[in-house]
């Protein structure tokens, strides 16, 4: 029997993710400057935070750029601190960092393909699955199609729903801006190829009966 294995993988930070930067400092003054609206609302779905550019940096009160692409969360906010202190900015701060805009999408032969949204920043392949209304009837079980960005750079997946690979931890544990794709099986093909060849027949019946018809007028 095929055990899962429940090491999380830990999510790194891409470009367009946009983070919740939290900073607590002994200093009222220091921790309101430093938490200040400078993080603008990025117009995706309301939703306000850091936004990691195209150059994977975001821009933090007092302290400046800071390079995220490629960090995990708690990567980042050592970052951060350790910024703090060599500038002397902050004694003792505090800084946790979340991904605000965590999601997977879900498409091709599911009940309600779409996006997901992961508000606290962890879903599994059967979540999402459950949350896309699993599988339709014409869902190929045996060939599903994981998209991920790992280091800026796409990479593809495949895999069986139908075998312990679903439990590989790269799998069974999704990560921020996944893709899931289930194919079409042939019977779902086979009925498409009908209906195609079905189309012609159809639009000639059409212009059949509106012949007939506006002869029946002329008459």
């Amino acid at each position: 029997m095929a055990t899962i294995d429940e090491q999380r993988l830990q999510t790194k930070i891409n470009v367009s993710d946009i983070l919740q930067i939290n900073i607590s400092t002994p200093d009222p003054i220091t921790t309101a400057i430093l938490n200040s609206s400078t993080a603008v609302n990025t117009g995706q779905g309301g939703v306000s935070g850091y936004l990691v550019d195209e150059t994977g940096s975001i821009k933090l009160p007092l302290i400046g750029s800071v390079k995220a692409e490629g960090l995990t969360k708690i990567q980042l906010a050592n970052t951060i601190t350790e910024t703090l202190l060599s500038k002397q900015i902050a004694k003792a701060p505090i800084v946790n960092v979340r991904i605000v805009n965590y999601k997977v999408t879900i498409l091709g032969e599911v009940a309600r393909p779409g996006v997901i949204p992961v508000p606290n920043e962890r879903i599994t392949l059967p979540e999402a699955l459950a949350s896309a209304g699993d599988l339709t009837a014409y869902g190929k079980r045996d060939n599903v199609l994981l998209i991920r960005e790992v280091d800026g750079k796409r990479i593809t997946k495949r895999f069986s729903l139908n075998q312990s690979q679903l439990f590989d931890k790269d799998i069974y544990n999704l990560q921020n801006q996944d893709i899931i794709y289930v194919e079409p099986n042939s019977a779902r093909a086979a009925g498409a190829d009908r209906t195609t060849q079905l189309i012609p027949y159809f639009f000639s019946a059409v212009s059949l009966l509106i012949v007939i018809y506006l002869q029946f007028i002329k008459n």
